[in-house]
């Protein structure tokens, strides 16, 4: 009788813990079931080539949003220059980000011609190019990555060149993206019907005109500034610069110094400035003339070669120098001007030095300005 008891125990005890696990077994599932749900209601879609990708639904608030997207033919692309490991790029770790760009191209004559405007989703070059190392060939005599450019190169042999900063040091990174896929921005009051094209195409959507556009890219070089030699010297007890030479394809053009004539009023820029190296610095602000005019006073002609291909390079009396592309200066669409600053006139500093509000660090900012170096690669 015992022996019967302790198995009818044994059996209800069982039958107990499974309905026990039956329970929670259902918690988990309408858990699973909600999180499901939640997902799918912020449309979140898994790309084939990316992972999952974050999409808007086309009746939200969003105006970039109420088109279909065209898919783009994806090809190969390579990084190769001063890099410790070249190669072709794998994308498929890659989350895709989207730009929006109005593309325009002014003719010879001034007046625009408007080829559409689109939201472009695809690669940043930021992510494209975080993991291929740099190694600079000339980092025994110049260290930094500030006079780094990069060319990118098609499948015709057309280039267009950016600058090491203003990929990875600028204030809003991620707007120059390799585009798999494009989206009309269509206005409601007309109809429109702007090409897409038929490849992926790099997108840089902080220029104002369309000139670094590039079909089928194939191939981008890391480079570092060799055209000339700047030596440095880091123990200079006077780093007075009284004047900043502006060379031209290694013909000086123009002379720049305190007895030049500016324009007024002159740029004031308010600044947190902050380096690599130290962090905070405190200068709170900057002033002096916009460099933009005065480079337009020698540079009247091959605006769209020098938008596409032209490079800046900015050099200390010390021999520190960075590197600007030409439309990154020029070619804005924020239209945000860089100015020359001048410092303090007691012949300890400057008298110029460049500076740039949409740089994040202030290592781009070359003190004791001696020389403005334009060319193109």
């Amino acid at each position: 009788m015992d022996k019967l008891q302790s198995q009818h125990n044994t059996i209800c005890n069982k039958l107990n813990n499974n309905l026990i696990k039956l329970k929670i077994m259902k918690k988990v599932l309408l858990i699973f079931v909600a999180m499901v749900t939640t997902l799918l209601s912020y449309s979140q879609e898994a790309d084939a080539v990316s992972g999952a990708t974050q999409t808007y639904k086309p009746d939200g608030n969003s105006l970039y949003h109420r088109t279909e997207e065209t898919r783009l033919k994806i090809g190969e692309l390579w990084v190769e220059g001063e890099v410790q490991n070249p190669g072709r790029i794998n994308l498929e770790k890659l989350y895709k980000r989207d730009v929006f760009y109005k593309e325009a191209i002014p003719d010879d004559s001034g007046k625009i011609n408007f080829i559409g405007a689109n939201r472009y989703v695809g690669y940043s070059l930021f992510d494209l190019l975080n993991g291929f190392i740099i190694e600079k060939k000339n980092t025994d005599t110049f260290r930094p990555a500030t006079d780094l450019f990069i060319v990118i190169e098609n499948d015709q042999n057309e280039e267009v060149t950016f600058s090491w900063a203003e990929i990875f040091y600028t204030n809003i990174p991620h707007q120059v993206i390799i585009a798999t896929e494009s989206a009309p921005i269509e206005p409601y009051k007309c109809k429109v019907n702007y090409p897409t094209g038929n490849t992926w195409k790099l997108v840089a959507a902080n220029d104002l005109y369309g000139y670094r556009m590039l079909e089928n890219p194939v191939k981008i070089t890391v480079k570092s500034f060799d055209k000339k030699d700047y030596t440095i010297n880091r123990n200079l007890r006077n780093t007075f610069s009284p004047k900043v030479d502006v060379v031209v394809d290694d013909k000086l053009v123009m002379i720049i110094d305190s007895n030049s004539q500016f324009p007024t009023p002159q740029e004031k820029y308010k600044s947190v400035f902050y380096g690599m190296g130290q962090g905070y610095h405190p200068i709170p602000e900057f002033n002096g003339v916009e460099l933009g005019p005065l480079i337009e006073k020698i540079m009247n002609k091959n605006t769209a070669s020098w938008m596409s291909n032209g490079l800046v390079c900015f050099s200390g009396l010390d021999g520190y120098r960075v590197i600007y592309s030409y439309s990154e200066l020029f070619n804005r669409v924020d239209q945000v001007q860089a100015i020359l600053a001048t410092e303090n006139k007691s012949g300890e500093s400057g008298y110029f030095r460049i500076y740039h509000p949409d740089c994040f660090y202030g290592d781009m900012s070359v003190k004791c300005l001696a020389e403005i170096f334009l060319f193109k690669e």
